[in-house]
């Protein structure tokens, strides 16, 4: 239905065009009129009209200063001059502000029901190239964000070098040189205070991680502005309670910004447990909570049955020494499996959350039997509803991950090569797979070739370097340092433990 307003000076004009037609049943509304064109523009911006019809020749303000006006103010209106002035002048003047149609009086109520349909059709046809023009550049604009998001979390990954990471954030329009910067991630959970919104943009690169998770990489020329700069996010942090953050220390070269991505990336890993841990050594030796969450991110509902076996196992052995070992690692399961349904982004499991909570305060469990069934139980749930909540984009994730476990040993696999295994654009796979399991592609490659790591190093004799090159390493130097990060231990120290523990 488009909206048609009217304006002439003459009333008998106004009323025989307002009633010469059934307008609705034509696809119009006329939504008013008035007598000259300084009474019209308050009521034409309030109703916002498709098309103006307009005296060219009216007292204080004529049509053709209307139209002028209009141009400016709703360039999308059509104009339609009336006039009974066939003078060249007028005709030149009209078109030179773009009007859209110029019709001589009088005008009847056919002629006039043609010039509107025509009208209509070229606002329908222009409305629809508006909006296909908006929608390509809405996807320019979300395709220059992705790829902004992926050359920054490749930055702070290390996977540039300082004179390459100028050259791309310049391709990006990203002003990234500085004399100091440091790297501040946050996972909110609450609104953060306004007076982190009071740093300067030009201070601030900023980007997603992953669904929750925003990393900012805040840099100046002075210490001193930094140093106050990151005093102002931490009183912001402060003001909101419930935000887990982490923040590096102030490096003063591009090249040591992954150095303190790291450092803040370990406080946020550091800070979401909010339990306690528990005052019995015995547990922590051999329930890990990091390699519980794997298990509730990927963990399929078949591999339950020999999860429970081998953790009861271990139980039993440790219940010897520790009367209430059973309370407390039921204490220990409930609080991962509660900090991990907590970390989906779905309100739906708040009911479930509570409920496991309730469960948390049951201490009738006291055997090996009851703790492996009531296990089970939960564990099927979890996973249950981590599958409800996957979205569209859940098996490409899964032929990702199915491509990554067969193809781990390969030091050249690349995003690119994973993502041409899916069919979709680098950056776009790589957003979604954050966005959707919580950590990055290369997070997922690298616990997979660890744990691979792992059990070459307890199960056969081969050398470090060896190992390295097995599960994708082609720098044995590089692959200790990751192991070493990811397991707190080093190849030889995981090694020694490993095999007193099974002997």
């Amino acid at each position: 239905m488009k909206k048609v307003f009217l304006v002439d000076d003459e009333i008998e004009v106004r009323e025989g065009i307002r009633h010469c037609m059934d307008w609705e049943n034509n696809g119009f509304l006329f939504c008013g009129d008035a007598p000259d064109g300084e009474m019209a523009l308050p009521l034409i911006e309030q109703e916002q009209p498709d098309i103006v019809i307009t005296d060219i020749k009216m007292p204080f303000m004529d049509g053709l200063e209307l139209s002028r006006i209009l141009r400016n103010k709703l360039p999308y209106t059509k104009i339609i001059i009336l006039s009974g002035h066939d003078e060249f002048e007028y005709a030149r003047e009209a078109l030179r502000i773009q009007i859209t149609e110029y019709c001589l009086k009088p005008l009847n109520a056919t002629d006039l029901l043609d010039v509107l349909l025509k009208l209509s059709k070229q606002i329908d046809l222009e409305k629809k190239e508006r909006d296909k023009l908006n929608e390509l550049q809405n996807k320019a604009t979300e395709n220059e964000n992705l790829t902004k998001n992926q050359f920054l979390l490749d930055l702070c990954e290390g996977m540039y070098s300082t004179t390459n990471a100028i050259k791309e954030a310049d391709k990006l329009n990203i002003q990234l040189i500085a004399s100091y910067y440091v790297v501040v991630m946050i996972e909110l959970q609450q609104k953060l205070h306004p007076l982190i919104h009071s740093i300067p943009s030009f201070s601030i690169i900023q980007f997603q991680r992953n669904g929750k998770e925003t990393v900012y990489i805040i840099k100046a020329n002075s210490k001193q502005i930094i140093t106050k700069q990151i005093q102002h996010i931490k009183e912001a942090l402060k003001s909101s309670s419930g935000n887990i953050f982490g923040m590096g220390t102030v490096k003063d070269r591009i090249q040591d910004i992954p150095t303190s991505y790291q450092e803040a990336y370990a406080q946020v890993h550091n800070n979401r447990s909010f339990y306690a841990p528990l005052p019995i050594t015995g547990i922590q030796s051999f329930f890990n909570r990091t390699e519980m969450k794997q298990f509730l991110s990927y963990g399929q509902t078949e591999e339950i049955t020999p999860l429970c076996r081998g953790l009861i196992k271990e139980l039993n052995r440790k219940s010897e020494s520790h009367s209430f070992i059973y309370y407390y690692f039921l204490m220990e399961f409930t609080a991962t499996v509660t900090d991990y349904l907590k970390s989906l982004s779905n309100n739906s499991n708040d009911h479930f959350v509570s409920s496991i909570q309730q469960i948390e305060l049951n201490q009738s469990i006291h055997d090996s039997s009851q703790l492996a069934s009531y296990m089970t139980s939960i564990l099927t749930e979890v996973i249950q509803l981590r599958n409800q909540l996957k979205s569209k984009n859940y098996p490409l994730i899964q032929k990702a991950k199915e491509f990554m476990k067969e193809h781990y040993a390969d030091s050249q696999l690349s995003l690119q090569k994973i993502a041409d295994v899916v069919n979709v654009s680098p950056a776009y796979f790589s957003h979604i797979f954050s966005q959707e399991e919580g950590q990055t592609i290369k997070e997922y490659l690298t616990f997979i070739r660890i744990e691979k790591a792992k059990e070459l190093l307890i199960t056969t004799n081969e050398k470090t370097y060896e190992i390295a090159l097995k599960v994708g390493y082609s720098d044995s130097h590089y692959f200790c340092n990751m192991f070493k990060r990811i397991t707190t231990m080093t190849t030889r120290e995981f090694k020694r433990q490993s095999l007193m523990k099974l002997n």
